[in-house]
C-alpha cells in the first residue's frame, strides 16, 4: 500500500461507504417509483391479460330550475317612440316578475336591437322594359328587447307564463327545465356507473378465478343533464292573465363507462 493510501485509508473507506449508501437509496427510490407507477391507469406497461366491463348509472329526478326566454317588440315612425314603448312594457313585466319573487339578477337581457324598416317602391314593367326602381324610403323603426328569466322555484313557472300572457307577449321560448348544478348531477350518475362496473369486474374475476391488478383504461359516455323544454303556443297565452298548467315530470340522466382491468 502506498504512503498516500495508508495516510487517507479511513477517508477513502468513508467515501465509498457514503457512495454505497447513496446508490442504495437511489435504487430503492427507483424501485418504489416503478411499483407505484404500475398502479396508475395507462402506466405504459402492456398487460397481457385483461377483462373489459361496462357500468351504467341512471338518475331520475325532478328538475330544480327553469328558463323562459321572450322578446318584446315595437315599431314606430320615430325610433325614440319605439324605444319608449318597449322599455315601458319591459318595466311592467319586470315589476310583475319581481312581485312573484323572481330576483332581479335572474331577469337577464340577452339582446337589444333596433333596425330601420324600409318601404320598397313597386315598379311595373311594360313591353319587356322596366324603369329604374326608386330609392327605398324609411317606414319607421323596429326595436326588440330579448329577456331570459331563470326560475329557481319551479312552482312559479305557471305564474311567470301568466304574467307574460297578461302583457300580450307572444314571442317566447320555453319553459326549459333542467338543473342549477348540471355538473354535480352528471358526477353523481358517473359515480354510480363506475361502482356498477367495479362490481361487475369483481364478480367476473371471482368466476374466472383471477385477481384484479389495476385499471388499464377508462372510457365514459352517456347523456348528461340538459335543459329540456315544453312548447307553449302563443295563442294559449294571448290576452289571458292565467297560463296553462305545464306538467314537469322527472328528468333522466344516464352515464355509461367502460373499464379495462389487468388480471393475473
Amino acid at each position: 500500500m502506498t504512503p498516500f493510501l495508508e495516510k487517507h485509508e479511513q477517508r477513502i473507506i468513508r467515501l465509498f461507504t457514503v457512495l454505497g449508501v447513496l446508490l442504495s437509496l437511489f435504487l430503492l427510490a427507483a424501485t418504489l417509483g416503478k411499483l407505484k407507477e404500475n398502479r396508475f391507469i395507462g402506466s405504459g406497461l402492456n398487460p397481457t391479460n385483461t377483462i373489459t366491463v361496462s357500468g351504467q348509472g341512471k338518475i331520475e329526478r325532478a328538475p330544480d330550475t327553469a328558463k323562459v326566454s321572450f322578446s318584446v317588440r315595437s315599431e314606430s315612425k320615430e325610433l325614440k317612440t319605439a324605444q319608449n314603448e318597449v322599455s315601458s312594457k319591459i318595466e311592467t313585466i319586470s315589476k310583475a316578475l319581481k312581485d312573484l319573487g323572481i330576483e332581479e339578477k335572474y331577469i337577464k337581457t340577452d339582446g337589444y336591437n333596433s333596425y330601420p324598416q324600409y318601404d320598397y317602391p313597386q315598379v311595373a314593367c311594360y313591353s319587356g322594359s322596366c324603369p329604374r326602381p326608386g330609392s327605398p324610403t324609411i317606414r319607421g323603426y323596429e326595436v326588440s328587447h330579448n329577456i331570459t328569466v331563470s326560475i329557481k322555484n319551479i312552482e312559479k313557472v305557471n305564474d311567470v307564463l301568466g304574467v307574460l300572457g297578461a302583457n300580450q307577449v307572444s314571442d317566447m321560448n320555453g319553459p326549459n327545465f333542467g338543473f342549477e348544478d348540471d355538473k354535480a348531477v352528471a358526477r353523481e350518475a358517473r359515480a354510480l356507473a363506475i361502482n356498477d362496473a367495479e362490481m361487475e369486474a369483481k364478480t367476473l374475476a371471482r368466476a374466472l378465478g383471477v385477481k384484479i391488478v389495476r385499471i388499464v383504461s377508462f372510457n365514459e359516455g352517456g347523456s348528461y343533464p340538459t335543459m329540456y323544454g315544453r312548447d307553449v303556443m302563443a295563442g294559449a297565452l294571448e290576452m289571458k292573465a292565467s297560463a296553462p298548467e305545464i306538467p314537469i315530470g322527472d328528468q333522466k340522466i344516464e352515464a355509461n363507462v367502460t373499464i379495462v382491468y389487468e388480471i393475473r
